[in-house]
């Protein structure tokens, strides 16, 4: 149940955050530390993926679950092609209407007029990610990678992040990168380093799905707490001091999102163990506020789909209010509503009945739903 609140949380806060100047946008936990949700979406479906993939990634059926997760990576990759093309619609539909180009610019979307063929192939290819459409393609990167994950947590689950954390090192000092083309660069979001936030949810969700919730440690218990607080502090004073530790290397003392710099990763482990310290199941379990989050949640891949358009249609509307209050507001409440109404169609379509007002408010027993935000179908 907790799981399926936070990818709520997390959908709700990815909708805010990517429309840039909304007046919430000042209040996600990203201006409060080193994570954001991104981190905890990644995070999440590791833990996800461990209830729905690693008990069944037994001897016999390991080329069945294989091809389960790599159809779910199929998924991701055709919701994506679709967000792409609604993007260039809603984007380009406001160019046309107006004659603004800066949209395309900051959308990255000004390369297709420029190359038109090389991008429709980059698109394919997941080489061309426009901005605010590239996490889709690290979460399929995600799962080609899952398999290998899976074989070896199963063996053993101290293997497996050994083999994730020597890859995210080895990712780390050769730069290692997926291309991106047309154009320069590498993807926005590297699979190759944030493979191992999302190992380190594998692994935790394996240990929960063995029936621990959650194991206090004398140290961590103060260790984490004065993390989180000190990186409250540096964000709340807007990172006055940028360090430069060199020799040092950077993804050491860096906050680079790219490659999941470790203070990142840190800070994300951090405010999940502390989270799971606090007594939040019952209170879940109890609250009808928060049955809407955990309702999207549930259905976290299609909610996302249309946040990311309605994100998109509020930056395309913003500018021509010149952001006011009011607007702001109207959006919030409109793109939460529909994202909800969306989760409340899916649940009442899944059920095959209609809710009844208790039953839509109330939340599917057990600890955890075992299926994935984006790891797995719904």
């Amino acid at each position: 149940m907790s799981i399926d609140f936070w990818r709520g949380f997390a959908l709700l806060t990815i909708f805010i955050n990517h429309i840039p100047g909304h007046v919430f946008g000042g209040f996600t936990y990203r201006n409060f530390g080193f994570s954001d949700a991104a981190e905890l979406f990644v995070f999440l479906a590791g833990i996800s993926a461990a209830f729905a993939y690693l008990r069944p990634f037994s001897a016999g059926e390991r080329v069945r679950t294989t091809a389960r997760v790599w159809m779910r990576a199929f998924t991701l990759y055709a919701a994506h092609l679709v967000l792409v093309v609604m993007s260039v619609v809603v984007v380009g539909g406001f160019v046309v209407l107006t004659g603004d180009e800066r949209m395309l610019e900051w959308m990255h979307l000004d390369i297709i007029p420029q190359y038109p063929l090389e991008s429709l192939v980059g698109i394919g290819l997941l080489t061309y990610q426009p901005g605010y459409l590239n996490i889709l393609p690290l979460y399929v990167g995600l799962l080609l990678l899952a398999p290998i994950l899976l074989l070896l947590a199963r063996r053993s689950l101290g293997l497996a992040l050994v083999v994730s954390l020597t890859l995210y090192l080895v990712t780390q000092i050769a730069d290692l990168a997926l291309p991106v083309w047309p154009g320069p660069g590498g993807w926005f979001f590297n699979p190759l380093a944030w493979q191992l936030l999302f190992t380190c949810g594998l692994v935790i969700g394996a240990l929960m799905d063995r029936g621990l919730r959650s194991a206090a440690h004398r140290v961590l218990d103060v260790a984490a707490p004065l993390y989180l607080l000190a990186a409250l502090v540096w964000a709340v004073l807007g990172y006055p001091v940028t360090p430069d530790l060199s020799p040092v290397p950077p993804f050491l003392w860096d906050f680079d999102k790219t490659n999941l710099a470790l203070p990142r990763l840190l800070h994300v482990l951090a405010l999940a163990y502390c989270v799971s310290r606090l007594p939040l199941e019952a209170w879940l379990k109890k609250s009808a506020s928060a049955a809407p989050l955990i309702l999207m949640g549930r259905h976290a891949l299609p909610v996302f789909c249309l946040g990311t358009v309605l994100s998109l249609g509020a930056q395309v509307v913003r500018p021509l209010v010149d952001g006011a209050l009011a607007v702001d507001l109207l959006i919030v409440a409109a793109g939460f509503s529909l994202q909800w109404s969306l989760a409340w169609a899916l649940e009442w379509q899944a059920r095959g009945r209609k809710p009844t007002q208790a039953s839509s408010l109330q939340a599917t027993p057990g600890a955890a739903s075992p299926a994935p935000a984006f790891a797995h179908g719904q």
